[in-house]
């Protein structure tokens, strides 16, 4: 059972609190319940998570698919932003495999597929102790260059910096 809590913070990270309402929370994750990994891919997924969201925003935001974020500013959500948005909802389902090697395989396999940014974040989160460690040195490396940091789940920063090293001095910060 996906609870609703990383399912909101997940949201929270990439649109802020506006748009995190209980019938979204719970449409994503009844979408996420209706995986199974022995008849389904992570691709299946992702496209039946994108399509979930391409609709139900579309529903609630209108053709403009604009809102005010909880800065005050106004962000309008491309048809380009729906694939990574989609990715980062994949995240509670990731954080809640279990620590076996047919799961790792099978993310790992997912991550080098497709570049997918909760996949590295799963990867680092739970199956650290599984990743050689020039893969942890290449996560690392990727989830510092190139995923902005308020992006980054919970307990992210010190297995990065752990794994960074010195060059964590010259990491990028948020602007």
């Amino acid at each position: 059972m996906i609870q609703a809590d990383p399912i909101r913070e997940a949201l929270r990270r990439c649109l802020g609190s506006v748009l995190e309402d209980d019938a979204l929370v719970e449409g994503i994750r009844r979408v996420l319940e209706d995986f199974h990994p022995g008849k389904d891919t992570y691709s299946d997924l992702a496209g039946r998570m994108e399509h979930f969201l391409f609709n139900s925003l579309y529903d609630r935001l209108g053709p403009g698919m604009s809102f005010r974020s909880d800065d005050g500013s106004r962000c309008r959500i491309l048809l380009s932003d729906l694939p990574l948005l989609a990715d980062q909802m994949l995240f509670p389902l990731f954080m809640g495999l279990k620590p076996w090697s047919v799961d790792y395989e099978r993310l790992y396999a997912w991550w080098m597929e497709t570049g997918s940014w909760s996949a590295m974040f799963a990867l680092m989160l739970v199956f650290r102790d599984f990743l050689p460690p020039q893969d942890r040195l290449v996560i690392s490396r990727v989830i510092r260059e190139n995923v902005p940091v308020r992006l980054w789940p919970a307990g992210l920063s010190p297995l990065i910096q752990e794994t960074a090293g010195p060059a964590w001095d010259n990491r990028p910060t948020e602007s």
